[in-house]
């Protein structure tokens, strides 16, 4: 008979909630190709897609303080199914109807507010409610790579619906995926639990002071990922490629994640990382192909020993609190390394590398990083 824990991380409903995340990604990290297709054909540029990434970014930290008392005031998969709702309908009729240079930055920040909501809801607060205490920790990696595995593929997607489907409704096909997450969670059962009194505002679910040196050595990855994905040399096949590091970094992690301690495997990535910045940097086809395989494996790398790193070295209560913290964490530099490369304010190389040194030199003096 399988253990209890072992059956919650399988069971469908655990499942469910993982697809959901897996598609809410894929919806989110498909806007920012349609909206750059906007903007060019309103002769903005470029430029302005990184503003409304970044903008996205911020979004998602004005809810923060009062996610625990959403969670405990409220019908928390309702608060989710609302949040859903806001993140697609309202804004998918403005990118298709309204002129994007004026609306589109103002749009996709409140995307990034209703996606706050939605991850404090549904990362943070029913994902654990479903599982035991002993196989949250592991359950939240779990669910963070189902999110992982959407980002390079919503970017994909939007490539594609940019390049081969009339703009206004490509907008409306994104909500596909939208739709999915929302009717995933909406018939998925989860378990009622009693409200805690918590105040209006208040850091819980929201960020943990204790892990900014995590951040530190989290920040050069996913700044990496968004310098890449804001070039506007990044199209469809380097978009693939990332995914196929991503994935391979999945499997690699699953055959030997016991292999490397969590030290060990950052500080590979990030060496690995090094050529990958020089080889996009050429402007070769083959080499941008091979840089955005090494930058998809080594960003999914150092992301999931992050994530694991932060929820074990929170406390029990701490647990989506580190979680809340990372995500953010992770949004913000991402969002900073597109804007960066959107708004060209300097090309890829040595700000970078400099960036994966002190990311690298950071992981070395965390002393809890290596548990």
């Amino acid at each position: 008979m399988p253990s209890t824990s072992y059956s919650r991380l399988t069971s469908p409903r655990f499942i469910k909630l993982c697809v959901a995340n897996w598609l809410l990604h894929l919806y989110v990290f498909s806007m920012p190709a349609l909206l750059d297709a906007g903007y060019r054909q309103s002769g903005a540029g470029h430029a302005p897609t990184g503003w409304a990434v970044l903008a996205f970014a911020l979004g998602m930290v004005l809810p923060g303080p009062l996610g625990a008392w959403l969670m405990e005031q409220h019908w928390r998969k309702g608060v989710f199914l609302r949040a859903m709702l806001l993140l697609g309908l309202l804004p998918t009729w403005g990118y298709a109807n309204l002129p994007l240079p004026v609306w589109g930055i103002v749009l996709h920040g409140l995307q990034g507010v209703a996606f706050g909501i939605a991850q404090t809801a549904l990362g943070t607060t029913l994902v654990n409610d479903l599982l035991p205490s002993n196989q949250r920790s592991q359950g939240d990696v779990r669910y963070a790579w189902a999110g992982r595995l959407g980002i390079p593929m919503g970017l994909v997607c939007g490539l594609l619906l940019a390049n081969f489907v009339p703009l206004p409704a490509a907008f409306w096909w994104t909500l596909l995926p939208c739709a999915a997450s929302f009717l995933l969670v909406a018939q998925t059962e989860i378990p009622v639990k009693a409200p805690v009194k918590v105040p209006l505002f208040t850091l819980d679910r929201f960020f943990w002071p204790g892990s900014w040196r995590l951040s530190l050595t989290l920040f050069a990855a996913p700044w990496l990922l968004g310098r890449l994905a804001g070039t506007e040399s990044c199209g469809l096949f380097p978009c693939c490629a990332m995914v196929a590091g991503t994935l391979t970094a999945f499997l690699l992690q699953r055959l030997l994640c016991r292999s490397f301690s969590p030290t060990l495997s950052v500080s590979l990535c990030y060496i690995f990382l090094l050529p990958a910045l020089l080889w996009t940097s050429l402007g070769g086809e083959v080499q941008l192909l091979a840089g955005s395989f090494l930058i998809g494996l080594g960003v999914s790398e150092v992301s999931s020993r992050h994530l694991s790193c932060w929820v074990k070295q929170a406390e029990h209560c701490q647990r989506g609190t580190a979680q809340s913290t990372y995500m953010l964490s992770w949004r913000i530099s991402f969002a900073l390394g597109f804007a960066a490369s959107a708004s060209q304010a300097f090309s890829l190389g040595l700000p970078d590398i400099i960036l994966c040194l002190i990311s690298l030199l950071v992981a070395f003096t965390l002393k809890g990083f290596s548990k």
